[in-house]
């Protein structure tokens, strides 16, 4: 399948005819070419991107990765280091490559300075739409857990006053999967990381806090976090498997690495 013309506005493939296939199981058809593939997502990775299966599916690893850097592209300008930190276990070369794969299948732009992604192309954002909208079951869950196209755009990147914006991120994030709110625990001014459990009835938990001496350093830290709402669904999932210390250490490392990203602005 080549690269055509795609509204940035609709998700990649909505070319394409669905049928039923021989087994009576959906399939979808571009009439152009006359091939078929079982699934959107596997439409992309071997007829758009012209990559091989992985155990006959595509490589939901790469996909969900694919998703996190378009993500973050949206919300934020070129931060190399920081995504090599959070999305590549600090492996440059790793996120060099695959910024390089990204851009030769005109998904997105590159800065020129070498600092990374610095925006998406038109597929680009029709590839984000597609990658959202598919998100297995089993990472998505059948209720709304994260931010959406609409919010990566816009939600707390407004021109109104920093606590408008950010009062505006805790009411829309409050019934996210996970989402960092700002608190008072043991008198002193907090964030906290809520975090929808698992169970029979999935109620709310505090998996992670962050104490602060002043009102004025936790909302600028807050701020830092909103900025990045499009992690805080993987950053929660990271608090729940390894623990509180461990997130705490890993938003170091990636604050430390979005300053040195910053420098070399």
């Amino acid at each position: 399948m080549m690269a055509r013309s795609t509204d940035p506005e609709l998700p990649w493939g909505n070319w394409l005819r669905m049928e039923m296939g021989k087994d009576a199981k959906p399939v979808f058809v571009d009439d152009e070419t006359g091939r078929s593939w079982p699934s959107l997502r596997s439409a992309l990775w071997t007829g758009r991107l012209r990559m091989n299966l992985y155990n006959r599916e595509p490589s939901s690893e790469l996909l969900e990765t694919m998703h996190a850097v378009l993500a973050a592209t949206v919300r934020r300008s070129p931060t190399f280091r920081e995504q090599a930190t959070d999305l590549f276990q600090g492996n440059q070369l790793y996120l060099r490559l695959f910024h390089l794969w990204l851009e030769s299948n005109d998904l997105v732009g590159l800065d020129t300075d070498g600092h990374g992604a610095n925006g998406l192309t038109s597929e680009g954002w029709s590839v984000l739409h597609m990658l959202m909208a598919t998100r297995p079951y089993d990472v998505r869950r059948e209720r709304p857990s994260g931010a959406t196209i609409s919010a990566l755009c816009e939600l707390g990147l407004g021109p109104e006053d920093r606590e408008e914006r950010l009062a505006r991120v805790e009411k829309e994030a409050s019934r996210w999967e996970a989402s960092f709110l700002r608190r008072h625990e043991a008198g002193k001014p907090s964030i906290v990381l809520s975090k929808r459990g698992d169970g029979l009835v999935p109620v709310f938990q505090i998996v992670w806090t962050l104490r602060m001496e002043t009102v004025e350093q936790r909302d600028r830290f807050y701020e830092w976090l909103c900025l990045r709402l499009d992690r805080w669904e993987a950053w929660g999932q990271k608090a729940s498997e390894y623990g509180a210390a461990d997130l705490t250490m890993h938003l170091l490392q990636v604050a430390a690495a979005a300053l040195v990203d910053a420098s070399n602005d």
